[in-house]
């Protein structure tokens, strides 16, 4: 039983018994302790005054060789039970005559003189060596050796006294105990019964009697003041439970409305989610219906414009440029309006990787100068000296900076756009600080109200001038929610705007799997050089326009092109011709991309080829975690196809079956 749970009567007796106990304990350890070491000193001091006596009287016998003499000296002691041998030693530390008790065996007396003086306590004796001198010539040495009987017998005799005294005294201590305890216990125990008679009967008018004006009096005093703000509330209670039925009845039915209301409301919200749902369904279905038909349109002119340069017919290029421009455009609306969805979906995730942000700011502005051009526009862009690394998703990133400065060179003719970036700290974070500024229209404070809302823009006048869907902020604002981060706007018409970004340095993603980048996202390397030996690539892909549009793009850049329709097809040409690398899409009639993409990482023979995933199913992240290499979505940029080709191509050694295979 733990002793918190014993009774407040068994606790007062057992501390009363335990401190009785403790204190006589120490008293009797310290007496005992005390005696034994004073005794033990006595010991020390008879033995060695035997030794002096003894000494004095064999002085004479060992000056003249008396051997007998010093013997009757030395068989004296008999009379001394707990001497248990004595030796006299010659100046040359020989035994000159000993005495040894009957039946004592010590093996250390056969040898030559102790080599120590004075006293000294060896296992279980005590040992004197004691200088032997006659008229101040020394003569010889005495060595006595005593038993600790006295000791041992005199410290169990104490120990016995103790021990009942310990007792006794234990007795009386509890005796005591159980007699005073009731002084303490008596009034809490009755208090205590008081308290199961209100709490059985719940009749808050007994009150507990008062014994003493101590600590427990006033204990018991403010039970009783409890108990009767106790009655006085339960009375209370009562009449405000007689008015709760009252009310009951009116909340009864006002619960009846609305619980109907609530009926309404889920049944409006199953609707709205099922409609969500089928916009989300409608909106990715349609993106695949328009990009098949668009990645056709983009790669057939393309390839329609290289063919009209080599002829040299070039003032049809500009028509075909046309037909470029007009889908790439069609495109990014395409892009925008699925981006939009996935994030009101939930669905958008985040691919984070370290990139070097000064680089990355460059390669865009590179790729931005014709837009900048267009309206005679002027770019001053400002780039601190410690922008260092960047943890986030690149691609957003550069669609958020795109966006921005796609929206001032719109708004701007003859002006001056600028792009600075700097690095900042607030709190114990590190940010990246990018502002957008431009001498454009600007935007009145009622227009800036809806600037970060979808398929909304300042007003009908500005879109019918100036075009757009009003999506590029409304995304780049979700966007850096989505990475931590905030958007600002400051504008004043005719004056220009100003739009600042703030990201973290370093972006984390809880929920959203971070998968390393395993693409190079540096500056693209320069335009591929043909190979020098026909290395053969496989590409798998259901659309027949597809299928022509890469072999016909991948022939000219110098690779034997091996085609299959669907992924088991693939699958056995694969292992056939150990093909050097694999373009591969998602969306195949039978086995689809994701099982083509796990089936050739477990195969050993295919396992170490290179597989760019090529493709309109926008799941980066899957890809990478299964084993692509790259993932290059539909429509194909055809330089960055061949670039990342011409990588990996050189990264493998050559094989003896990249060779040209009839199939």
């Amino acid at each position: 039983m733990k002793l918190q749970n014993l009774s407040i009567k068994r606790k007062l007796m057992l501390i009363t018994m335990l401190t009785s106990t403790v204190a006589l304990l120490l008293f009797s350890a310290s007496f005992l302790f005390y005696d034994l070491i004073s005794f033990r000193h006595f010991l020390s001091q008879d033995l060695a005054t035997q030794a002096e006596i003894i000494g004095y009287n064999s002085a004479a016998a060992m000056a003249f060789k008396d051997e007998a003499a010093a013997s009757v000296t030395l068989t004296a002691l008999k009379a001394k039970e707990d001497i248990t041998a004595a030796i006299l030693y010659t100046p040359d530390g020989k035994a000159f005559t000993r005495y040894v008790r009957a039946n004592l065996v010590d093996p250390s007396l056969n040898g030559n003189q102790p080599r120590f003086e004075g006293i000294r306590f060896r296992d279980s004796h005590l040992e004197v060596v004691h200088a032997v001198s006659l008229n101040g010539e020394p003569v010889g040495t005495l060595f006595l050796q005593s038993d600790m009987s006295q000791w041992y017998s005199r410290a169990k005799r104490y120990a016995i006294f103790l021990l009942v005294f310990m007792l006794g005294s234990d007795l009386l201590a509890l005796l005591i105990a159980s007699k005073l305890q009731t002084l303490i216990s008596g009034p809490i125990l009755r208090l205590e019964d008081t308290m199961h008679m209100v709490s059985a009967q719940k009749n808050y008018e007994v009150r507990a009697l008062k014994f003493y004006d101590d600590e427990i009096g006033r204990l018991i005093d403010g039970f009783n003041t409890m108990l009767s703000e106790i009655q006085q509330g339960d009375s209370a209670l009562q009449s405000a439970n007689d008015a709760l039925k009252a009310q009951t009845l009116e909340l009864e039915s006002e619960i009846l409305q609305r619980k109907q209301a609530q009926d309404e409301l889920l049944s409006a919200k199953r609707t709205a989610e099922d409609a969500s749902r089928a916009k989300s369904s409608f909106l990715a279905n349609m993106s695949h219906e328009l990009r098949t038909p668009l990645n056709a349109i983009i790669g057939y002119s393309e390839m329609i414009e290289e063919e009209i340069q080599d002829t040299g017919k070039f003032e049809n290029v500009q028509d075909v440029k046309k037909i470029q421009s007009a889908g790439k455009h069609l495109l990014s609306l395409i892009n925008d309006v699925l981006d939009l969805s996935k994030i009101e979906a939930g669905k958008m995730g985040l691919h984070l990787e370290s990139f070097d942000v000064a680089q990355m700011v460059q390669e865009m502005v590179s790729t931005f100068q014709p837009t900048i051009t267009k309206n005679s526009n002027t770019l001053q862009v400002n780039l601190a000296q410690d922008l260092g690394l960047m943890r986030a998703d690149v691609t957003k990133v550069r669609q958020i900076l795109f966006n921005l400065m796609s929206n001032a060179c719109k708004f701007t003719n003859n002006g001056t756009v600028s792009l600075d970036v700097q690095r900042t700290t607030k709190g114990d974070r590190e940010w990246l600080k990018f502002q957008v500024k431009d001498t454009g229209i600007g935007i009145s404070a009622e227009q800036q109200k809806n600037l970060f809302k979808e398929f909304v823009q300042a007003d009908a006048s500005i879109s019918r001038k100036y075009g757009g869907t009003g999506l590029g902020l409304a995304i780049s604002y979700r966007f850096a929610q989505l990475m931590g981060g905030h958007f600002t706007a400051e504008s004043e018409p005719g004056k220009g705007s100003t739009f600042t970004v703030h990201l973290p340095s370093k972006v984390s993603a809880d929920v959203v799997e971070a998968v390393k980048a395993k693409e190079n996202n540096g500056p693209l390397a320069e335009a591929p050089k043909p190979a020098t030996q026909a290395d053969t690539i496989l590409v798998i892909d259901d659309d027949p326009a597809v299928r022509d549009l890469m072999f016909r793009h991948l022939v000219k850049s110098g690779f034997h092109v091996v085609v299959a329709a669907d992924g088991e097809e693939g699958l056995k040409i694969a292992k056939r011709i150990q093909p050097r690398i694999i373009t591969l899409d998602v969306l195949m009639p039978g086995i689809d991309g994701w099982e083509v993409l796990r089936r050739i990482k477990a195969d050993p023979e295919l396992a170490e080829t290179p597989v760019i995933m090529v493709t309109i199913v926008d799941n980066e992240i899957m890809g990478l975690n299964l084993g692509s290499s790259n993932y290059v979505m539909k429509p194909v940029d055809r330089t960055l196809l061949t670039d990342l080709i011409e990588k990996h191509r050189k990264a493998r050694p050559s094989s003896s079956s990249d060779v040209p295979v009839a199939v």
